[in-house]
């Protein structure tokens, strides 16, 4: 078992571990109510046994020890925690000593142990009262937890060998222990269910760290071993794989936030994110495993991200990570034709179409193509005033052509996007403009897709992509009646 201390520049203890942390959590809520019972119980007994004595400090090293493990940071300075694990384990040495020539020591530190309980109880009354009446977020509550249920068996650890003086002093020392106690059981309780659950090979990794005054989410996926990619949702932070060696992310085009290729070992691993001159880090654990497909931290990467996340919210475990340029789907290939036939309805004898060169976007120009030879449609290259552009690119290339059509720089009559072309990014750039669908952002399961991503992978964009991806890992059918809709951003996040 290793523990790793590094201190954080903004004055919390990090700490890290290489053991299974089910059993830890089940060491820690062994060892817990045993210290909490005794301070509960102490008023209503005789004086504890040193067998007694020795047991509960046992205990309250052992649940000390497993919380330093599992916190994952500490309200404290990096020097404090040697000091804390001293003090739990000086008191097992006064309970057992029996050398005469260290009789006067033991006799001083029995004598002043009701003063240590209580200075470090009201420290851990202090960190548990942060927790429950500040308001903190999620991540800054648990770290308040964590430390006052240590502050906590460190007291309780003085208490059960304080021998207090006189009936006042000692009646306020039991009932301020027994309140610890209760407290203790509590704040371990609420530190457990709020710990972020550990991360699993294959499966997207998501946090939110506190760097520069301001939260920032943070997405590693697919997470495996080799080339991954990491979404933050601030533009000016920088990202890599240690504190000293750290890129600027940058904004994709179809995509919000920021984005950066990393390069990730098998196992666990940590990714650090500074920004506004704050850095912190998030842990992840590729596994030993499979390997990155290169598509992710290609132009396509964001939405081939999106993609993959629509699959891991509905199936909850890890479900393949493939890209959707990679292919053209069928049902998009008929949707394409679709598009064009209405097209043709309307009167227009001329489309202008753009494309990518990716797989999909080769076999979409080759299926427009067949349909525009079919119903007399005349291709042409963009820019035709009297033309409208038919988009059928991949994220990264369709934006910056909306932009132009949006900024009046591209004569365009309309503008018709591929539907895997829907997302909210997209849809920001150009209000005119209509996107061909099987589903409607008012259907039910669009509606639960959504709330589904919103709930796991907080700052994520629903997409067409992510939504067939939702569907298909419930076994679901993508396939419902093609429309061409013009919907707004709104609808869609």
């Amino acid at each position: 078992m290793n523990l790793l201390l590094a201190a954080g520049e903004h004055g919390h203890l990090e700490l890290g571990f290489s053991v299974g942390s089910l059993a830890l959590r089940v060491l820690l809520l062994a060892a817990v109510p045993v210290v909490a019972v005794f301070a509960v119980l102490r008023g209503f007994l005789g004086e504890p046994s040193r067998f007694t004595t020795v047991a509960v400090a046992v205990a309250a090293a052992t649940a000390a020890a497993m919380e330093l493990l599992l916190s994952g940071g500490l309200n404290l300075p990096e020097q404090v925690v040697p000091l804390l694990l001293a003090a739990l384990v000086l008191p097992v040495y006064l309970a057992l000593s029996r050398d005469e020539r260290f009789a006067t020591a033991v006799g001083f530190g029995r004598r002043f142990a009701p003063v240590v309980h209580a200075v470090v109880a009201v420290l851990a009354a202090v960190q548990f009262g942060l927790a429950w009446f500040a308001r903190a977020d999620v991540a800054r509550t648990a770290t308040l937890l964590h430390t006052g249920v240590l502050l906590g068996l460190v007291a309780l650890v003085w208490f059960a060998i304080a021998r207090p003086r006189g009936r006042v002093v000692t009646m306020g020392t039991r009932v301020g222990a027994a309140v610890l106690g209760m407290g203790l059981l509590a704040g371990t309780a609420q530190a457990i269910t709020l710990r972020a659950p550990d991360p699993v090979p294959g499966v997207a990794t998501e946090g939110r760290l506190e760097v520069g005054g301001t939260a920032v989410d943070v997405l590693v996926v697919p997470n495996l071993p080799g080339w991954n990619l990491v979404h933050v949702s601030s533009t000016t932070a920088a990202v890599g794989t240690s504190e000293s060696e750290l890129a600027p992310a940058r904004p994709r085009p179809g995509a919000t936030g920021a984005w950066l290729p990393i390069e990730l070992p098998a196992g666990p691993s940590d990714v650090w994110v500074r920004d506004a001159g704050e850095a912190d880090s998030i842990t992840t654990d590729t596994g030993g495993a499979g390997t990155a497909p290169a598509a992710f931290v290609g132009d396509d990467g964001p939405e081939c991200a999106s993609a993959v996340l629509g699959r891991m919210v509905a199936a909850g475990t890890a479900v393949g990570v493939d890209c959707p340029s990679e292919r053209l789907d069928p049902l998009d290939a008929a949707t394409l034709r679709t598009m064009v036939d209405t097209l043709a309805a309307q009167g227009h004898d001329r489309v202008a179409l753009t494309r990518d060169r990716s797989p999909r976007g080769v076999a979409a120009d080759d299926v427009v193509r067949a349909a525009a030879a079919t119903r007399g449609i005349e291709l042409v290259a963009p820019g035709a005033a009297d033309a409208p552009l038919l988009v059928t690119s991949g994220w990264a290339a369709a934006e910056p052509l909306l932009r132009q059509v949006a900024a009046g720089d591209l004569a365009a009559a309309g503008t018709y996007l591929a539907p895997w072309l829907f997302g909210a990014p997209l849809l920001a750039v150009d209000a005119d403009q209509r996107v061909g669908m099987r589903f409607d952002v008012s259907d039910e399961p669009f509606q639960r897709y959504r709330a589904d991503l919103r709930k796991n992978y907080p700052g994520q964009s629903a997409s067409a992509v992510g939504y067939r991806g939702w569907l298909t890992a419930r076994s679901q059918s993508a396939a419902g009646e093609i429309r061409l809709l013009r919907p707004s951003v709104s609808t869609v996040d």
